[in-house]
Parts: structure tokens; sequence; C-alpha cells
């Protein structure tokens, strides 16, 4: 039967509160806190617990890897035996034979290039003498024909720093020094030049490469760096007098120890630059 509307429900224990409470709660209210608490410290502690492990292991997986770091940065380091002079030896081996086949070819080169000379003055010497001429002198004036005669020699020798002492670099002779006396040789009027038998074109290039001087990007053995000029001697003596290239020598002798010397030679031989790439040309009239 359902309550009148308006009214609650009652319970048919209502009358029996004491022992409803003792059936349905048996503990007391004081008994099931600390129950409750005791379940909370023994979660805390099996937490607590398990960090611990967490944190050990981590520890472990540092320590292993910092030794297999260590471990492999040492046998890095360490040289291994016969390795880097099997290397050093592969690579002296390697330049040493580049450097003779370079040598050969550049024989190989100049001989053709005189065979080639040889067989236009043959071919021309009889039909246009006007046309060899012009040919030689443009192998003069672009260096590809080895030249001989009367000029001055023009040398330069690193200085030291002092009597067992590293070389300073400054008291080496550089590319600027080198491009002052041929600037001044070609002003001078001379015709041909060269460096420690390197000729010297229009396209050519005196430059440093850290404490290396390199000249047509070949580099030059020194101390001595020795320049020669072919050229009238009396015109070029002159001419230097008046420049500022003596001035620039005594500078260098007297800051640094760089020791020059300028000799007239009576006869002096320059090589030949071989036969250098075309990069302009154009047609010709046709011979008659």
């Amino acid at each position: 039967m359902s309550a009148p509307p308006g009214k609650e429900r009652r319970r048919l224990d209502a009358s029996m509160t004491l022992l409803v409470e003792v059936m349905e709660s048996p503990l007391d209210a004081g008994y099931a806190q600390e129950a409750t608490r005791r379940q909370a410290r023994m979660a805390a502690g099996a937490t607590r617990r398990r960090s611990a492990w967490a944190w050990g292991l981590i520890l472990l997986a540092a320590i292993g890897a910092g030794l297999t770091v260590t471990t492999a940065a040492r046998q890095l380091s360490v040289p291994q035996e016969g390795g880097a002079a099997s290397a050093r030896d592969v690579l002296e081996r390697q330049i040493s034979e580049r450097n003779e086949a370079a040598t050969t070819l550049a024989a190989r080169a100049e001989e053709l290039a005189g065979e080639i000379e040889n067989l236009q003055r043959e071919a021309l010497d009889y039909q246009d003498t006007g046309l060899l001429d012009t040919i030689q002198r443009d192998t003069l004036r672009n260096g590809t024909q080895s030249v001989q005669g009367p000029g001055l020699v023009i040398s330069l020798t690193d200085g030291v720093a002092g009597l067992g002492e590293d070389l300073d670099p400054d008291a080496l002779v550089q590319d600027q020094d080198l491009r002052a006396v041929v600037n001044t040789l070609w002003a001078a009027g001379a015709e041909a030049i060269s460096i420690d038998d390197h000729r010297l074109t229009a396209t050519s290039s005196i430059r440093n490469a850290n404490q290396a001087v390199l000249v047509n990007l070949v580099p030059l053995a020194g101390p001595t760096y020795v320049v020669r000029a072919i050229g009238d001697i009396d015109a070029m003596q002159a001419a230097i007098a008046e420049s500022k290239l003596p001035a620039r020598l005594q500078a260098l002798g007297n800051a640094y120890g760089i020791r020059s010397s300028i000799v007239a030679q009576s006869s002096l031989f320059l090589p030949g630059a071989g036969v250098q790439p075309l990069t302009h040309a154009g047609p010709v009239e046709s011979l008659p």
C-alpha cells in the first residue's frame, strides 16, 4: 500500500533503530577510520618502495651508459697500431707518384710545343715571314716560348726571428712581396719574368696558402725566392732605383730580417709556360 500524498512512508523497523545499526554497521566509527588510515599508509609505503626501485634502476642505467661512452672514447683516442703510419705512407706514395706523373707530362708538353714551333717555322719560313715574326712576338709576350737574354736577378730570403726560436710568420717572404717585385719589373720594361723557373704570363697568379707561396697554383720550396727578368739592364736598373721597391726591400730587412739582392746577368734563360688555353678567337683574312 502506498502512503498518502504529503506524508513520508515510515519504516516498519523504525522503532528498532539500535538493533538496525548493530546489524548494518557492526564496527565502531573510530575503528573504521583507523582501518582507512592504515590502508592509506600501506599504499603510500608501497609507492615509496616502487619509487626507490625505479630510481635505483635509472641510476644503474646511467652508470652503465657512462662506462660505455668512456670506454668507446678511450678506444677512439688511442691510435691503432700501424694504422696512422700506414695511411701516411699511402698518401706520401700517392703524392710522389702524382708529382712524377705531372713532371713527365710537363716535359712531354714542352717537347710537343717545341715540335709545333719547328713545324710552324718550317711551314712559314718561305711562305709568310711576316706571319712567322708575328707568331714569335706573340709567343714571347704570352710566355709560351722559352727566351734567353740579359736581365736582372732579384732574390728574397726568409728572415729568422732569432737564433733557436721558432720562425716568425711575419719574417717569411709573402705573396705581396713577390708581387711588388714583379710589378716593378714589368713597369721597368721587363720583357719576360719568372719566379723559381715558373714563367709568368698574363693569367699568372701569385698567392699565399697558409705560410706557402703559390705561383700558378704551384707551391714554391723557399726559403729563397728568385725572380728573373729579361730586358734592358740599364733601363730596368734606372726604373727600379726611382721606384718604391728599394725602400720596401730595406724595410723588410730592417723589420723582419728578410734578405734581398739585385744582380745583373749578361745571359738568363727563362723556360716557356707551355701552351696556354684559348679564351678568345676571331676570323682572319684569307691568305692570298
